[in-house]
């Protein structure tokens, strides 16, 4: 049964199982997503929706109604793999910036409380904390120190891959006098500099 006629009656969203979810999981597994399978429709597969849909320029819902589900239905195309999801979210917010003068940015400062609580006011450094947003957004576990940029190259007790390069979606962390800066590494400029896409990056 196709994936559009499994949603014809009611769409799915987060929260929902059963062998319908699993039959999205995979054919956005086929397209490049990291998704296994698993028939629970989590944090992982609602940000992989999100991806899809803003690729194909559909709605972006993180719900997959008959729209979403007839694209996932066609044969799976010849295209560059999707970018990690982290990374795709962190771009799917360009554009993103502190509020004006005293004010804070609220949507900003929203974002970064799902990772760091205690954060109160844009005017506090949050490359960092958005790094761990877009994260954890995909599914992923962020540093135990979420605001402290340095934290993503001295994280300890924890599976890291220290790459021989820069890679699509790696994390990126800059020292400089007094801290660092931390970002994901984006692709490269036509000048082969590396371009990179994070928080904090001139506001």
């Amino acid at each position: 049964m196709s994936i559009e006629a499994l949603v014809a009656a009611k769409p799915l969203r987060m929260g929902a199982t059963g062998d319908a979810v699993k039959q999205i999981q995979l054919a956005l597994k086929a397209r490049g997503y990291p998704l296994t399978g698993t028939g629970y429709f989590g944090p992982q597969t609602d940000t992989s929706v999100e991806e899809f849909q803003r690729r194909n320029g559909l709605p972006v819902t993180g719900e997959v109604d008959v729209s979403t589900a007839a694209l996932l239905d066609r044969a799976v195309p010849t295209q560059p793999p999707a970018p990690p999801l982290w990374l795709s979210v962190s771009l799917a917010h360009l554009g993103l910036h502190e509020g004006i003068g005293s004010a804070d940015n609220k949507e900003l400062v929203a974002d970064i409380k799902t990772v760091a609580p205690d954060y109160q006011h844009d005017a506090t450094p949050w490359c960092a904390g958005w790094v761990s947003f877009c994260l954890s957004k995909a599914g992923e576990k962020p540093s135990s120190q979420p605001l402290w940029a340095l934290s993503y190259s001295e994280v300890k007790n924890e599976p890291v891959v220290r790459l021989a390069g820069p890679a699509l979606g790696a994390i990126a962390v800059k020292t400089r006098n007094g801290g660092g800066h931390v970002t994901f590494v984006a692709g490269r400029t036509r000048g082969g500099a590396l371009a990179c896409c994070g928080g904090n990056q001139n506001d």
